[in-house]
């Protein structure tokens, strides 16, 4: 298990791991952003749903009754935070080539306790993530 204490910056957060500076994610996003994206609706539906197989965002936008270029603005959202990935490229019938998306989300825990938002996230393939925030100071 990681345990990171995150701290608000001007271009995303900045992160201290055992003494040593990093950048998080090294996406750029406002202080709440990543608790936004895990609870908005259409995305958990969006990762619930290319967890069991890979998907097509008009896959996507058909299942969900999403608009299209909503679906595309919510994958791009996603994977620009390394939730989903593409996990392969496939033809159409007339040679346009389209992607397959998988979620990258094992599992994920939000819980708040006095001043503290704490998200515990599982991503495939890396050890469970423990981000905290002081909602209080941040």
């Amino acid at each position: 298990m990681i345990s990171l204490i995150i701290i608000p910056k001007e271009n995303g957060f900045e992160s201290f791991k055992n003494g040593t500076q990093i950048f998080f994610w090294g996406c750029n996003m406002d202080k709440h952003a990543l608790t936004m994206v895990l609870m908005d609706e259409y995305n958990l539906k969006i990762l619930a749903a290319s967890a069991l197989k890979p998907m097509s965002v008009r896959e996507i936008a058909y299942k969900f009754d999403i608009p299209l270029a909503s679906a595309y603005r919510k994958i791009k959202e996603l994977e620009g935070f390394g939730l989903i990935k593409v996990e392969d490229t496939k033809l159409t019938p007339d040679g346009k080539r389209y992607k397959l998306y998988r979620s990258q989300v094992e599992n994920f825990e939000v819980s708040y306790h006095r001043d503290k938002l704490r998200i515990k996230l599982h991503i495939k393939w890396q050890e469970p993530e423990i981000i905290e925030k002081n909602i209080l100071t941040s």
